[in-house]
């Protein structure tokens, strides 16, 4: 740039460059490499889409959004308790409870599904309508994604039917279908569908089960609160961070553009159903990531990290950074 420029022209440049910024990179160029635009709001790649519940509910946000399971063993609805707890699962009241932790409820349609296959399978188990008062247990375990939406519900139901408990664990997807498949749990709450080898241990343990569609999430990516040079990421981007011997250990490995900062990631476990689906849809194969990160199955101990760290990555459920907006920030995906 000239130094023999007005400053009304320098005014005009910096007001249409903080508009191409705001306008979600629509202004820069991308070859899927982690080329975009570095504006006054931060780099964002062309294309990206933020998680919101709209973009989410639309699968504009790819390709991280993802449906949510509740896996039910068919034992289990020999129960009153069990069918009571799924029907108000399922119940207008208990879908408003997904919006309210954060997630995206199902469409008419697919509630509409999911409670026949409900109703079809309490139907073959044969179960006595459950009367004004039930006692029991219901119990629970699996998603720290799920978790949030399960811990409403029960806490909820709990006020109707005082005398029912519905504890809910949270040892992970792949930590919860271990138990479920062991027939020590009721319900496995999961952030991915079955595994074709956790199939052939149900078949083994003779473990009868069916599958419920909950809700629909979109796993997000995010940096620290204070990380103003960053707004979006691609696909590639990620890979390049995340894949098995990632050479990446600073944030201009990613893009020399980045600050020459290193990088501190922070993920789930390899037990969560959220490590599984972002492995399998960043990296190619799901398992296949990188071990040099700090790793958890609370995502709570992953959002307190990433806001500890200016230069932190991390990644976890919608409704964990709904909840710690005020500690965390989204980034934008470009599929």
């Amino acid at each position: 740039m000239s130094r023999t420029q007005s400053p009304l022209w320098l005014s005009v440049a910096l007001v249409a460059g903080l508009l191409i910024g705001c306008g979600g990179g629509e202004g820069g160029t991308s070859n899927g490499e982690g080329e975009g635009a570095q504006t006054a709001s931060g780099y964002m790649p062309e294309g990206a889409v933020a998680p919101t519940p709209e973009t989410i509910e639309a699968g504009e946000y790819a390709p991280l959004s993802r449906p949510l399971f509740l896996y039910v063993r068919k034992e289990a609805l020999k129960k009153p308790e069990t069918v009571a707890f799924l029907r108000y699962y399922l119940s207008e009241e208990g879908q408003d409870l997904v919006s309210e932790t954060g997630y995206v409820r199902l469409s008419s349609a697919q509630l509409a599904e999911t409670t026949k296959i409900l109703e079809d399978a309490i139907a073959e188990a044969g179960t006595p309508e459950p009367g004004d008062t039930i006692t029991g247990e219901v119990v629970i375990d699996g998603s720290s994604t799920v978790s949030p939406i399960s811990s409403a519900v029960s806490e909820e139901f709990s006020i109707k039917h005082p005398d029912v408990r519905v504890p809910v664990g949270t040892s992970g997807t792949g930590g919860g279908f271990k138990k479920f498949l062991a027939g020590e749990t009721d319900i496995n709450d999961a952030s991915r569908p079955i595994k074709e080898s956790e199939i052939e241990q149900a078949q083994a343990n003779d473990i009868g089960y069916i599958e419920l569609k909950i809700a629909i999430d979109g796993l997000t990516v995010v940096v620290n609160k204070d990380n103003h040079w960053l707004d979006g990421l691609t696909v590639a981007d990620l890979r390049k961070i995340w894949e098995p011997n990632s050479t990446v250990e600073k944030w201009s490995d990613v893009n020399p553009e980045f600050p020459d900062e290193p990088i501190k990631l922070f993920g789930p476990d390899t037990d969560s159903g959220t490590f599984d689906y972002f492995t399998e849809v960043i990296c190619g194969e799901g398992g296949a990531s990188r071990s040099d990160y700090q790793q958890n199955t609370d995502d709570n101990f992953l959002v307190t990290g990433v806001s500890n760290d200016e230069n932190a990555l991390g990644y976890f459920g919608f409704a964990y950074y709904v909840e710690n907006q005020d500690k965390v920030k989204a980034l934008a995906i470009a599929p």
